[in-house]
């Protein structure tokens, strides 16, 4: 027999558990589709093991672009540094290419800001003390001292951090206020249901509302599910791929899907600063910002690596290393420095939403990135104002993939794919986040975000969450 539920969330990040406490709470019998596994405290490694990482991790590599998203119960709040930023005023009133407003009218830093303030207290986000800071923080708030620029304490959601630096791979001690210690837990005591390595393959129409088709992963059986209202929270790629899936059996879905992918301004850059000891992999993954370039696009962090970032994802490199400058002497090079001497700066910014999610013939997840004159100013005067701050301490800006060396961009913050708009000529999902022309399915996660953010997204992504369960609650079909 068929199962039912008045809703089912495909998801569970910061839009799906955000929806999944909200729907749970207000009585409806809420299914939770999660395409990743359980983790908890106790089976968190730290650890760089890459069949550990797979695990947690899911990647899409496509033309000049490549993605990393959180694959688990908690989606990236599990792997993410803590940073709980709120957008900037200035973001909501970007505009397209035409000169139209972005966001919907009814979005601005003032109307978001109570539900901000609801996600923080849920989070416990607090602001940073100095002395809370890595060491490595306050040498880049040196650095930006000296060339004359301001920096400031981040705000996160890590009470009592134990500094051990594995935050990108798990919190053994609970520190970090993931998820799992909040809205999921929340959604379960209130009677929700977590299906965990379930896949959602696609969304279709039916008498009562929806039916959900999706994958057992553990069985290998597909299964279906039937619901009133359906909020797809798979993440930027992951969403507009099953809605290109579900297309043909929805009514009038835009063509926008998929379209506006936008990487945040996401770049990795290093300094080697030898009259400094860095500690670059101690301590949280980042505590300080500098907003002195917000004008320009950007804003730059401190952030910590661990070495599996300088060498393998990245591949930091000296300007004069010779070829081949991945193995052998030159790794080496960079290693014997990169406890000690290396530092992590962050770009975080407003780029050209240049990027595309699509479908192949046989319904396989594609990506692809034209760099914009747009992105590629915002990214060249990155590298140009991180220079001078290096410099200034006597450092030197290092060579990362992949856009110094090869054009392209590796992110973290996958925006835009199912943006919001007033119209379904412009957007995939209305200020509610519901799809145009399907009542009762929403789409609630980065993917609705309309524009960049140029700070890490996942407290604006919870915000929208807060904002948009609370509409889909009053007007749930009876």
């Amino acid at each position: 027999m068929l199962e039912f539920f008045d809703v089912c969330i495909i998801g569970s990040g910061f839009g799906g558990a955000v929806c999944g406490a909200k729907l749970s709470g207000a009585g409806k019998t809420t299914l939770i589709l999660e395409h990743g596994r359980r983790w908890d405290k106790n089976t968190f490694q730290q650890t760089q093991d890459i069949k550990y990482l797979k695990e947690l991790y899911e990647e899409f590599e496509g033309e000049n672009i490549k993605i990393s998203t959180g694959r688990c119960v908690g989606g990236g709040s599990l792997l993410y540094s803590g940073t709980s930023l709120r957008a900037p005023s200035s973001v909501f009133e970007q505009k397209d290419k035409q000169g139209k407003r972005l966001w919907p009218f009814v979005y601005n830093r003032k109307a978001l800001n109570p539900y901000y303030e609801k996600v923080e207290k849920k989070l416990n986000v607090k602001q940073l003390l100095w002395s809370e800071a890595p060491k490595r923080d306050g040498i880049f708030a040196k650095a930006c001292d000296k060339a004359g620029y301001t920096c400031d304490r981040l705000r996160t959601a890590i009470v009592n951090c134990r500094n051990c630096g594995f935050c990108h791979t798990g919190c053994k001690f609970d520190r970090k206020q993931s998820l799992i210690l909040n809205y999921i837990p929340e959604a379960e005591k209130n009677g929700a249901r977590i299906k965990e390595e379930c896949k959602a393959l696609s969304v279709k129409r039916n008498g009562k509302g929806y039916i959900v088709v999706y994958k057992d992963l553990k069985s290998g059986l597909l299964n279906e599910v039937s619901c009133k209202t359906v909020i797809v929270s798979a993440g930027a790629v992951q969403s507009p791929a099953l809605m290109l899936r579900s297309k043909k059996f929805l009514d009038n879905i835009s063509d926008h899907v998929g379209k506006n992918l936008s990487a945040n301004g996401d770049m990795f850059l290093a300094a080697y600063l030898p009259n400094e000891d860095c500690e670059v992999f101690k301590g949280k993954a980042q505590g300080c910002v500098t907003y002195a370039f917000w004008e320009e696009g950007f804003v730059l962090q401190g952030m910590g690596t661990l070495p599996i970032s300088a060498t393998v994802i990245n591949r930091v490199r000296f300007k004069d290393a010779k070829r081949p400058c991945y193995w052998g002497i030159e790794m080496k090079r960079v290693m014997k420095e990169y406890g000690k001497h290396l530092l992590g700066i962050a770009v975080i910014g407003l780029d050209g939403s240049d990027g595309m999610v699509f479908l192949d013939e046989s319904d396989n997840v594609k990506l692809n990135w034209s760099m914009s004159k747009k992105s590629k100013r915002v990214f060249d005067m990155a590298i140009s104002r991180t220079k001078e701050i290096v410099e200034s301490l006597g450092g030197e800006l290092l060579i990362t993939e992949p856009y110094q060396e090869k054009g392209g961009i590796i992110t973290v913050h996958p925006l835009g794919t199912c943006r919001m708009a007033e119209d379904s000529i412009n957007g995939v999902v209305d200020a509610n986040c519901q799809v145009f022309d399907n009542p009762n399915l929403y789409i609630v996660d980065g993917s609705v975000i309309p524009s960049p953010l140029g700070v890490n997204p996942s407290l604006t992504i919870a915000a929208v969450a807060e904002k948009v369960s609370d509409h889909i609650v009053q007007k749930f079909p009876v």
